[in-house]
């Protein structure tokens, strides 16, 4: 530690450059005039360069990420493999993509974050390769041959191994991937207690350092006034309100983090009423993502005229898009955010409030000081800022004392495996039988030996005694024989879908049942969690409703276990139902309470379960479910009835073009090349009719 203090302090006399170091020329002339930040510098001297394994763990916006171009770029240029880059969200995916592709332009840049049902081929011919980890882990499933060519292994956000619904996939990918190549391992992570450990468990060298490019003072608001560790601010105004107006009166944006997707709407409609509007333009932009704009779209049209914006996932993509760039821009000077930003796409701004730093579930507790330090990293922007305020807020002046021990001064938590639930193991171990990783008792115990779990609890016997009883299942469900995979746990393992939901999915598809009742059976699986509760006042309606649809599955008895997931995967399936049935986004709100962004994710979800179902009645010999599973799957995706396939499977014509024909007599292709193009265009516009035309001729 001494020694890299000394060199800091010499650093700062004598930059580092890349000029200066034994890479390669083209890699020079990518940052002609780069000088190396400290941990940059200290992660050279623990030999980065000459490919010994790194773990990085410094705060947002301190170089973390060129660290890994570095060495990946220079082991591609110097013909050691490609470099695979995994980062945990689809969106951070996209905007590594882009900046990767823009700067090394001679060099092929590949992005892979679609279908879970292939092996990819292309990539072979790429040289950085950027997925996320479920995608990564369904690429082994396929045996996707060109990651036997990988030399640099790159794991962005690795902390998030703590998280309890992508860290087991990430851990269980990166022990996975450590078998499979002898590749270097760089590991990218926000500043954690425990960071040692997880070097440890990789056989890297640590790098930690506290360096920012912009200073970052951390904060209480109480009254009027932010009470900083050296100084006290008055801002002439309280609360958000107060912070806003002082942000804009200094020419800065500010972030706020909100509990809720609830309370981020409520907050910037408030907001928005304190500022004139300016963007009017890009609020109905914003708003018309849709042909027809819900109550949020117009919601958040109205506040981004006023240069405000909510950010959560129940947005469309196209409207989160907009809102980021445009922010980066400067136009919008606020976003009302939930915490998923602070891990997603890369939005700075002067100043973060993190105004709700305690959580309701099923009781009030404080967040994570870990999750905390994410999102008040957002604060400050590297070229545009000296310094950043992150700000708490507090309503007495106990809570500010509290605020302050806990959060400002407080120590990170330790991350720790989450590799025992059950689900989790269930899904993996199929896997890892299937692709051969796992061939006995002993090669179990052998693999789950190099897993963080048991580098942190120095012991694997409590897990193998659940994975004994996990194989037993997958025996019993015709997955495995012994630790051999049939040809139906191969493919329950390829669709990546948990082996409980294969398991259920094909007991049901042994009976028969109408188009709810497929929907229903889907909506019953782990994958479609969280379902949506059914509130007591609507249990007589929803029971009641039972028996109009044939269902696949009995219905258990209202003392059994599993009976209030079978009743709120009746009400998730409605949603669906409705959707087929050509109900609108803002109806499915107003009904539900699921917002445009959540049902299109859903929505995506649903598309892959009824793929997976019909693959498994093709397996199992079920074939009178095929045609009308993917029938299903039609409907769907764009929402319409039964009668309206024909003309949806036409580019260019969605379930409002192809209800406005259809209600003119025009029902299918035939009817497409009989009307005249004079009056598919009074329907559709000259254009669209134009398209739709040639595409009925060729």
């Amino acid at each position: 530690m001494v020694m890299i203090n000394i060199y800091i302090v010499f650093d700062s006399l004598n930059p580092m450059k890349l000029w200066d170091l034994p890479v390669p020329e083209k890699l020079k002339r990518t940052f002609p005039n780069l000088e190396l930040r400290p941990p940059q510098v200290q992660a050279i001297e623990k030999g980065v360069l000459e490919g010994r394994n790194v773990v990085v763990s410094s705060p947002t916006a301190s170089g973390k990420t060129l660290i890994a171009e570095l060495a990946g770029v220079k082991n591609i240029l110097e013909g050691k493999g490609k470099m695979l880059y995994i980062v945990p969200l689809k969106s951070i995916a996209n905007e590594k993509y882009k900046e990767f592709e823009e700067r090394y332009n001679y060099l092929k840049v590949a992005l892979s974050i679609g279908d879970y049902d292939s092996s990819d081929p292309w990539l072979e011919k790429y040289d950085i390769i950027i997925t996320t980890s479920e995608k990564m882990d369904s690429l082994i499933r396929h045996r996707a041959l060109w990651v036997r060519n990988v030399g640099t292994l790159v794991v962005d956000e690795i902390h998030l191994i703590n998280d309890l619904s992508r860290g087991p996939t990430l851990e269980v990918l990166i022990t996975k991937l450590r078998e499979i190549v002898n590749a270097q391992v760089i590991a990218l992570s926000a500043t954690i207690k425990n960071a040692k450990e997880i070097a440890e468990w990789l056989g890297a060298e640590l790098v930690v350092s506290d360096y920012r490019p912009t200073r970052l003072r951390e904060g209480v608001l109480l009254g009027d006034k932010i009470y900083f560790e050296d100084e006290i601010v008055e801002i002439g105004g309280k609360g958000e309100v107060g912070i806003l107006k002082d942000t804009l009166k200094r020419g800065k944006q500010v972030l706020f983090f909100l509990a809720s997707r609830r309370y981020a709407e409520a907050l910037a409609k408030r907001l928005s009423k304190e500022l004139p509007e300016e963007l009017e333009g890009l609020g109905k932009e914003v708003k018309n993502v849709l042909p027809r704009p819900t109550r949020q779209c117009e919601l958040l049209g109205e506040c981004v005229k006023h240069r405000v914006a909510f950010h959560h996932a129940g947005l469309l993509p196209k409207q989160r898009q907009l809102i980021e760039e445009h922010f980066r821009k400067g136009d919008i000077k606020v976003i009302c955010a939930t915490p998923t930003l602070a891990m997603g796409v890369n939005l700075p701004a002067y100043r973060v409030v993190v105004r709700d730093l305690r959580r309701y579930e099923g009781g009030l507790y404080w967040i994570p000081v870990l999750e905390y330090k994410q999102m008040a990293g957002r604060a400050g922007r590297p070229g545009y800022d000296e310094e950043g305020e992150a700000i708490c807020m507090a309503s007495t002046e106990e809570e500010k004392e509290e605020i302050f021990g806990k959060y400002i001064f407080g120590e990170v938590e330790d991350i720790t495996s989450k590799l025992s639930a059950e689900p989790v193991l269930r899904m993996h171990l199929l896997s890892l039988i299937a692709n051969l990783f796992v061939r006995d008792e002993e090669g179990m115990f052998k693999f789950f030996s190099k897993t963080f779990w048991a580098k942190q609890y120095g012991e694997v016997k409590a897990l193998l005694e659940r994975l004994r009883r996990i194989r037993s299942l997958l025996e019993e469900w015709g997955f495995v024989e012994g630790f051999i995979a049939t040809p139906l746990g191969h493919r329950v393992s390829e669709l990546y879908i948990d082996p409980l939901s294969a398991h259920h999915i094909i007991t049901c598809l042994r009976n028969e049942g109408d188009t709810f009742g497929y929907l229903h059976m889907l909506c019953n699986t782990s994958e479609m969690k969280p379902l949506l509760k059914v509130r007591p006042r609507e249990f007589p309606e929803i029971q009641a409703m039972l028996n109009e649809f044939k269902l696949l599955q009995p219905e258990p008895s209202p003392w059994d276990y599993d009976y209030e997931d079978f009743i709120d995967a009746f009400k998730t399936a409605l949603v669906f139902y409705d959707w087929i049935n050509e109900k609108g986004e803002d109806e499915i709100l107003d009904k539900y309470r699921v917002t445009p962004g959540e049902l299109y994710a859903r929505l995506r979800d649903m598309d892959w379960l009824l793929y997976a179902a019909s693959e498994l009645a093709r397996l199992i010999g079920e074939k009178r479910h095929i045609a009308p599973l993917l029938k299903l799957r039609v409907r769907v995706k764009h929402g319409v009835k039964e009668e309206l396939i024909p003309l949806v499977r036409f580019e260019g014509i969605g379930r409002v073009r192809a209800r406005l024909l259809y209600n003119n007599g025009i029902r299918d292709a035939g009817d497409i090349r009989k009307a005249s193009l004079e009056r598919l265009s009074g329907l559709l516009g000259r254009k669209i009719a134009e398209k739709l035309k040639r595409q009925v001729t060729t």
